[in-house]
């Protein structure tokens, strides 16, 4: 069998270029739309959302979406989205959404006893 550089080279370009839509594109498609559903989940209007920022999560993978509400401000939201768990003893779950509340740079590990309006969804 003999297979040409170019062909090769063709099939390089083809296989990241696959990566890199998924990576990039479907994944993060993917992140705004749990995103979306987990706020209506959790009682959220975005009229309230004074800014919202959605990153790619290099160090622990999936995307993570850090939100400021205008009717509770101090507090910033990070919502963490990974497309499946992989946690030991756990069963799989797919289209993972966490929320991670943080006051003054601190995650409030116990948000129900602050006046955060909007909780976890547990």
């Amino acid at each position: 069998m003999n297979i040409s550089f170019k062909k090769v080279i063709i099939i390089i370009f083809i296989i990241v270029g696959i990566f890199l839509l998924y990576y990039y594109g479907l994944e993060k498609y993917l992140a705004i739309k749990y995103f979306d559903k987990y706020l209506v989940e959790q009682g959220v209007s975005e009229e309230y959302i004074e800014s919202k920022n959605v990153l790619k999560d290099w160090k622990f993978g999936g995307y993570k979406m850090i939100v400021h509400y205008s009717n509770n401000e101090g507090y910033t939201y990070t919502y963490h989205y990974d497309i499946t768990t992989h946690k030991r003893n756990e069963e799989r779950k797919y289209n993972v959404v966490n929320l991670y509340i943080s006051k003054d740079g601190r995650v409030l590990y116990n948000p129900y006893n602050t006046d955060v309006k909007y909780p976890p969804i547990n």
